[in-house]
């Protein structure tokens, strides 16, 4: 029997970026935000995704070449970054006991060292390129994020978490060599974290693909495999989109959303 959950959506600060990195040919910029999850599971408190590192809050340095196309919105104090808005929700970060991580990007790891005691799980494919030559040096990947000693169970394609049909990762590679979405059900419906598979709205309905990514093909069937998971009944949670975040923040989390 299906356990039903209950989940908070919060943003780790916003970026501002080309508009172009989103959808390919478009101008102009888009501020977005870097969205996180907490799932309050029977067994223990999950997080999806840990956004921005808190370093970011005091300074650009951190992003090294990625500044030009990266422009970070976040509080001087640090209020902004997981381990505190957990804290302000009234949850303990110390006290996450999996952390779930779409893929291993500086927007979705960076806020691991705020979750010190989280098992990591993430896609075998993802773990095994944290190390990737061209993604290091582009500054993509940032094993200082990650590379921080959490125990980390590797899984391979789609995973049900607890066994029990609550949360279930979803192999949606393409965009990174791993990366995964994750279906959550709760008491307000069924949703699916699309993480960088699906950024916009506008990914979805008009397959408009971002420029780059690892494997063009593959991107787009995990757009489709998004749309069918909408077509079923689930209500998706796009990557990076600002006018579903802010629908969210007014009303919360609902079905439709």
């Amino acid at each position: 029997m299906s356990v039903l959950v209950k989940m908070e959506m919060f943003s780790t600060g916003t970026m501002t970026s080309p508009l172009g990195l989103f959808l390919e040919g478009e101008t102009g910029s888009l501020t977005y935000p870097i969205p996180v999850f907490a799932i309050e599971h029977p067994e223990g408190l999950v997080v999806v995704d840990a956004g921005l590192h808190p370093d970011l809050a005091r300074g650009k340095e951190r992003l090294g070449d990625l500044d030009s196309m990266f422009q970070v919105q976040l509080p001087s104090d640090g209020s902004g970054t997981v381990g505190p808005l957990l804290s302000s929700s009234g949850y303990d970060p110390n006290q996450v006991a999996l952390i779930i991580l779409t893929h291993l990007h500086f927007d979705h790891a960076g806020g691991l060292i705020q979750l010190p005691n989280a098992r990591i799980i993430v896609q075998s494919k993802e773990w095994e390129a944290r190390h990737d030559e061209a993604a290091v040096e582009s500054g993509a990947y940032n094993p200082n994020d990650f590379d921080l000693g959490h125990d980390c169970q590797e899984i391979e394609g789609d995973y049900d978490v607890f066994d029990d049909g609550s949360i279930t990762c979803l192999l949606t590679d393409g965009h990174t060599a791993g990366h995964q979405s994750v279906r959550v059900r709760t008491v307000e419906g069924t949703f699916v974290i699309c993480g960088d598979c699906c950024y916009l709205r506008k990914t979805l309905t008009n397959e408009h693909l971002p420029p780059s990514g690892l494997d063009r093909r593959r991107q787009v069937e995990a757009v489709r495999r998004m749309a069918r998971e909408q077509s079923d009944g689930a209500s998706l949670i796009f990557g990076h989109d600002p006018e579903q975040y802010a629908r969210i923040t007014s009303h919360g989390l609902s079905a439709g959303v």
